[in-house]
This record gives C-alpha cells, structure tokens and sequence, in this order.
C-alpha cells in the first residue's frame, strides 16, 4: 500500500481492495477453464465421431476352423449350405441324394433322393429364397424348394429324458432344437417341396440348368445334351377351392450359333430374366435378350478371358443375379455386369464388361459361392484354399486354409455372413467370421466405383433401396460436394451485399439512419432457418421457376439501375441535392423494385436473342438455339470486372487530372459517359467470349447450367445468401466502425474523398474484421440444414449445374441418422461424414485464423 500525494495535497490510498482482487483472480480462473473445458469439448466431439467410424476400416476377423471329417464326399458335392444359426448344414451330391448333417459332431440328420428312379443331370439351386430347379436324363424337369424351416415348440413337445438345458442342439424329426435366448425352444429342419415334373421337350438328357423366380413366374433356362437351348416359363394359376394347384409352361427354344464346338460351361439367366448368358469353357460369351421369351435374340457375343490358354473354370451369379463372377485355370477371378454408356449399338443398349478384376491369378478356382445378402462371393481354389471377396470395392477380405491340399469342391456363406463352410478333401470346414464392414474402403468412401448398371466408374451416395439386392453406394464426395456448392452460391450472393452494405452504412448514412437499419438487418439473424427454407420451397421455388429469365436478367438490371441513379443523382443542382440528401436511402430502396421491373421487361428480349425463345426449353434441349446465351451469363458478370478495374487503372486518373477545373454538372455528366461506355464494353466482351467459345462447339449447357429443377441451387444460394447476410453485415460494420475516427479525418484531411477514404484507408484497416465476418458466415452456411433440405431437392448428385439440387453432409445426417442400424456400415459411415464435416470446418477455421492475423499485422502497422 502506498499513499500519493494529489493536486489537494491530501494523501491517497493506492491499494487494491481484497474483493476486486478475490473478483479477478476468480475471472481468470473461469476464463482459464472455460477456454480449457471448450477446447475439451470439441476434441470430444472429434475423438467420439472417430470412435464411431474407425470400425469401417477394421480388418475382417476370423474366429477359428472346425472341420468335420468323412460327412461328405469332395468328390460327390455340388451345392453346400449352411442354416442361419449354423448348427446344421445340408448337401446335394450327383448323384441326387440330400444329405443333413450336424455341424459340431457330423451326425447325419436326414437324408432324402431327389431323383427317384431316374439319374440327376443338371441343378439350379438360389440361397436367396431356396428354389430349385433339377434336370434328369429323361429331359424331364423339376421345379421346387428347399430351405431350413423353423417353428418354437413348448416344453411339452421335447422328450423329458433328452431335454436337458437346451445349451446343446437335440436332434428333433429329422432337425435340430435348441433354446434361444429367451428359454424357449427353436426347432429347425431341412424342408424338401418338390412340383410335379415338366415332361421333356425332346429325349436327351438336361446337360445345365438355371432358374429365376419372378412373382408367380418361374422362368427355367436349360441345355440338353445335344445342345439345345430352351427358355421355359412356368405360371401359377389360382385353382378354384379343393382343387389342386395348376400351371402353364411355355416352351420356347432359342436358335444361335455356336461359337464354339461342345456343350456351354454354364447357363445363367438375369434377376429379371430378361438377358441369358451362355458361356463356354474357351471364354466366350453370347448374351440373348429375353424381354420377350418367344423371341430370344443375341445380342452380344464377347471373350471373358485375356488369356488365350485359359479355361474358365467356375460362374456363379452375385445377389441379384445382375452381376457375373467368372474364375478360371491361372487363379484370376473378374466381375462383368451389363453396362449402359451413351452410343451403344446392341439391341438393348447394353454392353456386358468387366468392371472389377478381384484376383489376377493364383491356384485354378475349382468353385464359386455367392452370399445371400451382400455382394461377397466365396471361392475354392485346387490347392485347398479359400478365398472371401467383395465384388464392389474389389477387396479381397480372407485367405483361409484347408486341412487338406486337394481342390476345394463347395463352397458356401452363412446367410448372416457370420460363416463360412467349405468341403474338400479333407471333408467339410467350418470358419466363424465377423467381416465387420466389407464394403467400406477408402476407395469406396472417396475414390470413384465402377457400380452395377452404370456407364463407368463415378461418386454415387445412395445407402438404401427398396430391393434386397441393392448395391450400397456410400462415397462422401456428393455429399462433400453439395456442401461446398451450397457454401459457394450463398457466399456469392450474400458477402457482395453484406460487405457493400456494411460500408455504406459506416462511411456514407447518417447515424440517425444507421441507427435504424442495422438493428433491423439484425433482427433477420433471428429468423428460424425452417422459416426460411419453408419459404424457400414453397413460396420462392415455385416464382423462380415462373420467372427464371426474368430472375436472371434482374441480377444485371438492378445493379445497373442503382449504378444509373447514383450516377444521375450527381446532375441534381446543389440547392436540390443538399434537400433531397436525407431521403437518398429511400431513392436507393426505390431503385431495386425498378431493376426488377425493367429485368421483367426484358426478360422476353434476352430469350428471344440468345435462348431460342424459352430459357427452360433451352435448358433442357441441347439441341435448341447457340451456346452463346450459357456463355454470356459466365463472362457478363466477369468482363463487368475487368472493364471496372480497367476504368479505374487507365481512365480515372486521366480524368482527374483533366477534370480539375471542371464545374460539377460537367463532371457528373462525363461520369454519366464512362458508366454508358463500360456499360456497353463489358456487354461486347462479353459477347465476344460467347461467340467465340461457341464457334469452337462449347456449350455451356452440361457445366454449370443445364435441365432446370424447380428446387436447385440458385433458390439456395439466394436464401442462405439472405440468412447469412445480418451475421456478416454485423461483425463487418462493427469492424468498420472501430476504426480510428484520426484515420478517417487524416485521409479526408489530405483532400481524399470519402470513397477514396473507405477503399484506401478504412477497409484496409478493417481487414481482419471483415475477413472474420465472411468466416462466420461461411461457417454458418457449411452447417446449415433446414434450408438445404427443403430447398435444394435433397438429391446428392455431383454435378455443377446451378440449376439442379444437391445434398449437403449436414443434411444427410439429419434425413439419415434416424433410420440407420445402430453400428451398421450406413450408421457408421453416417458418423464418418459428420467426421468430414468436423474436419472441414476445423480447416477452414485453421486457414481463416492465419489470414485473419496477416491482415491485423498488417493493420496494426498502419
């Protein structure tokens, strides 16, 4: 404590008071753990959206091998499958009988022929839904169905002396019964259903068979052993009450020629029967279109194999039945499906490629699987492995190993995808698996993927549909992508007016005025975001879309017509112009409705010149009228620029020197004639561009215009523009306004007029300010949901077009997050795009932080 002597001479006390001292030290506490716990809080965030999406990139698990020896024949098998809870497993030999069988001791359950007197030929058999369908030697068919059935039984059912605690299966008729979860009894056991035999075309034997079950349709496609081919369609009638069932079978054969001598090594027919492929040890292909089964015609003839000395081995069908998995003798394994690029010459417009190489070689692949519920197949090679793959992202997930060298005969996926069985020589393995997220891949998240039915390899978001078969399409790049095009357009719109607004309402309005509008431009930040993008869709979509050249025309117009006035204002006479002062921003306001009307007024002008007459026609036709109308909406507002900064550079200091001892009406007057002169040149550069651009064959349309959708992103832009503006216009004004009033008095001091002062001192000043408002309003916009989602079309396609909608990453989570599986591959990669959306916004923070203090270093220096 000290005591100083004051002007009075009388002592005063210097000390501090304990409660102001006890007061900062509390202040500094606080502001020290809310900066930590803020810091806290978001690496939070940040470490649980990480926690949640990591497992995407996790490696597939195997849980161990169990092998049971001597249950079935390698030798014998064709078809495997394993029940839901792998308990049992179930298999077709060649010779027709079906066996079931215990996985965890090998006990045989039940056993049935299928083939009666007459020798099984050929088999189709889909684990989708367990239809079969079986050829005989007699050239008979047979359509039917084998699947696991299950039921609960009661206590009573199970045999007292045998029931135990239900922790190990019983065998039960034939099956199984264990107790689930919840104590109750869960009985399962093979059902065989088998229809009445087709009688046969002709009397050669069924060399291959493949079925497709459409509704109440069966359609059957079959080669005999002399080589004809046949298409079958089996109907199901609704016979009359107490009769038996009743069908209709169509018999088509289809005539080709083959290509090569010999028998086909498969038949497959398409998920909708609508194509039938033939293919033939060699590699070659013929692809029939079956739109119409009494009218098969080829439609493509192609090699599946590089490879010349190359036998195909092994085809299987993926879920679907869209796509094809050839193996053959080196150890390669490809996926080929129908592809549908713009140009192409086959009757049906298709061309069947190969869009995935799975593996380029290897031990020859002796067998194919594919799973019931995803797009990973399962192959059996002749060294006793056995590889899982998935088909979409290429990605081979497991290597597993045999207990025996010998080729690998069947092979089969859980229906759950928890397991794998697999029987060689060895006799039957069995491998517990947790593939975790197979189709999740860095390449699949961000890198182009050549999906089922598409032209070529491209960025889809698409996570659901309403078929079992679906392919998941989940790159974040659309979604990426409509993030940033909404950010882009709404800053176009909304920074020029925010920022323009802002210095006019510091350095030119009255304060009386000011002290007006910015509380009420304020007041718009109050505004609900689903207001706003209510009215956005509702209200605004549906004017844009009725008067889009007009909308078009007015972003020109009113600009020019408050540059006109402004320019005009300055011929008032003195006397007047001092007396009209106070009302100039309500002339301004007056300016914006005429721009608009004269935008209407031409608006059927401008279509007529360069749109053919109708902008949306023109739109949506690449065919009508010239691109130059496309060009001159990109170069119009871009030669404004140039010409303006040309202006500036070249003819402005010209005048001023010239101009010194003009009157004022004269210098109006010329000002009046170099707007009309850059007027007119940015219209003629602009016009040139377009000439020229279009004379070369560009066209604009299929950039950044092209077909017009009611809710696109020019309505977004222009309503987020709307919903970020009081942010920026706030912070910006109060950047400017905090300038030091010396600076202002110093420039206007040194004969600068006030334009001159707020270009060349004041925003250079304020830089770091203004740059912090645009950042806020870019943030708040990368973040924006409501008005993205009602105003944008919520479709996340990647295209540039201003015309069309988008999905932004902030919206998808809010359509999405509700309905995913809690930890699925779409709920986690849900979480992955709020990841990329964190990431996002912590960068351009990052960045903006840095610029921010460059520009207030360089302000501090003035």
């Amino acid at each position: 404590m000290t005591d100083t002597p004051t002007i009075s001479r009388r002592r005063r006390d210097r000390s501090t008071r304990w409660t102001v001292k006890l007061g900062d030290r509390l202040a500094r506490r606080l502001i020290i753990i809310g900066g930590i716990g803020t810091i806290a809080a978001v690496l939070s965030v940040c470490a649980f959206l990480l926690w949640v999406a990591a497992p995407l990139l996790f490696s597939p698990d195997v849980e161990g091998r169990v092998s049971v020896a001597q249950v079935v024949s390698d030798a014998d098998t064709v078809h495997l499958a394993l029940d839901e809870f792998q308990t049992m497993a179930w298999t077709l030999s060649r010779d027709g009988r079906v066996r079931v069988f215990r996985l965890d001791n090998g006990e045989l359950l039940f056993e049935q022929s299928l083939g009666d007197s007459t020798p099984l030929s050929a088999w189709s058999l889909t684990s989708n839904d367990g239809s079969i369908a079986l050829g005989f030697a007699d050239g008979t068919l047979r359509l039917g169905q084998i699947r696991f059935a299950t039921r609960f039984l009661s206590d009573s059912e199970i045999p007292a002396q045998e029931a135990g605690d239900g922790k190990v299966p019983l065998t039960f008729e034939g099956g199984l019964a264990e107790k689930t979860g919840d104590r109750q009894w869960r009985a399962i056991k093979l059902a065989i259903q088998l229809d009445d035999p087709i009688p046969a075309a002709s009397a050669a034997p069924i060399a291959l068979v493949d079925h497709v079950v459409r509704s109440k349709k069966t359609f059957v496609a079959s080669v005999s052993a002399d080589g004809q081919v046949r298409l079958l369609t089996v109907s199901q009638r609704k016979p009359p009450a107490g009769a038996p069932s009743q069908r209709d079978v169509a018999t088509h054969d289809v005539a080709f020629d083959a290509p090569t001598a010999g028998l086909p090594r498969a038949v497959i027919l398409s998920g909708l029967a609508d194509q039938l492929y033939l293919a033939w040890e060699n590699g070659q292909l013929l692809r029939f279109d079956s739109r119409r089964p009494e009218k098969v015609r080829l439609a493509e003839s192609l090699d599946l194999l590089e490879d010349k000395t190359a036998k195909i081995t092994a085809v299987a069908p993926l879920l679907g039945r869209g796509t094809l998995v050839v193996g053959d003798s080196t150890g390669a394994i490809q996926a080929w499906f129908g592809s549908k690029p713009a140009g192409a010459e086959t009757i049906d417009g298709i061309f069947f490629v190969r869009a995935h190489q799975l593996a380029s070689q290897g031990a020859p692949v002796t067998t194919l699987g594919s799973s019931a519920r995803s797009r990973i197949v399962a192959a059996g090679r002749a060294d006793g492995s056995v590889e899982l793959l998935q088909v979409t992202s290429a990605r081979r997930l497991l290597r597993l190993e045999t207990e025996s060298s010998q080729p690998v005969a069947a092979v089969s996926i859980a229906p759950k995808d928890n397991g794998l069985a697999a029987v060689g020589a060895a006799g039957l393995c069995t491998w517990g698996l947790d593939l975790r997220h197979p189709e999740a891949t860095l390449a699949t998240l961000f890198l182009p993927i050549w999906y089922e039915g598409y032209a070529g390899p491209t960025w889809v978001w698409q996570s659901s549909s309403g078929t079992d078969d679906f392919e998941p399409k989940i790159s974040l790049v659309p979604l990426i992508f409509g993030t940033l095009k909404a950010t882009f357009y709404s800053l176009l719109f909304g920074v020029p007016v925010a920022i323009l607004a802002a210095v006019y309402a510091s350095e030119f309005m009255s304060k009386r005025t000011r002290g007006r509008i910015k509380p009420t431009i304020e007041l718009m930040a109050g505004l609900p975001s689903v207001v706003l993008g209510f009215i956005a869709a509702l209200v605004l979509a549906p004017l844009v879309e009725r008067w889009l050249a007009a909308v078009l025309v007015s972003f020109a117009t009113v600009p020019c017509v408050l540059l006109s006035g402004a320019f005009l204002w300055q011929l008032l006479p003195e006397r007047t112009f001092l007396r009209l002062a106070p009302w100039r921003f309500g002339f301004i306001l007056l300016a914006i409705p005429l721009g608009m009307l004269l935008g209407i007024w031409m608006a059927p002008l401008v279509e007529r010149w360069f749109f053919a007459g109708d902008l949306k026609l023109w739109l949506n036709d690449h065919q009508q009228g010239t691109a130059v109308g496309g060009w001159m909406l990109l170069f119009l507002p871009l030669a404004a620029i140039v010409i303006a900064w040309l202006m500036g550079r070249e003819v402005s200091p010209r005048l001023r020197k010239a101009s010194a001892d003009w009157s004022r009406l004269k210098c109006g007057l010329v000002e009046l004639v170099r707007f009309g002169v850059g007027l007119a040149a940015a219209l003629g550069l602009a016009w040139l561009g377009a000439q020229l651009l279009s004379t070369l064959g560009w066209d604009a349309r299929g950039t950044y215009v092209d077909t017009y959708v009611q809710r696109n992103a020019l309505v977004v832009g222009f309503v987020m523009g709307f919903a970020i503006i009081p942010l920026i216009y706030t912070i910006a004004e109060d950047a400017l306004a905090s300038v030091p009033e010396h600076l202002r008095s110093a420039s206007l001091g040194a004969g600068a007029t006030p334009w001159q002062t707020a270009t060349r001192v004041i925003i250079p000043t304020a830089m770091s300010g203004l740059f912090s408002a645009v950042m806020i309003g870019l943030g708040r916009a990368v973040g924006e949901t409501m008005i993205v989602l009602m105003a944008a079309g919520n479709t996340p396609i990647l295209q540039a077009n201003i015309f069309n909608g988008f999905r932004t990453l902030s919206a998808n989570l809010a359509v999405e997050l509700p309905e995913a599986v809690r930890n699925s591959t779409h709920f986690r990669t849900l979480f992955l795009a709020a990841l990329a959306l964190f990431a996002m916004t912590f960068v351009i923070n990052t960045i903006a932080e840095a610029v921010r203090q460059r520009f207030r270093k360089r302000a501090f220096q003035l």
